[in-house]
């Protein structure tokens, strides 16, 4: 039976690094740097892991 969600394939390309503060009112994206979705996904994790204030998370690039 079939979701309709499909889950994201690791080396799917296109991903970037979006963040929020905590506190205060503020969020951006990194699109500088694209990578995979593995690749987003671990320095997502690691970002969070070292920040106290922010929270990051992969996020699909916008198609322009």
């Amino acid at each position: 039976m079939a979701t309709g969600i499909e889950p994201h394939r690791p080396d799917e390309p296109g991903w970037i690094i979006a963040w929020r503060h905590k506190r205060e009112f503020r969020a951006g994206r990194n699109t500088d740097a694209v990578m995979t979705y593995r690749e987003a996904v671990r320095k997502a994790e690691e970002l969070t892991e070292n920040s106290e204030d922010t929270v990051y998370w992969a996020e699909h690039l916008p198609e322009a």
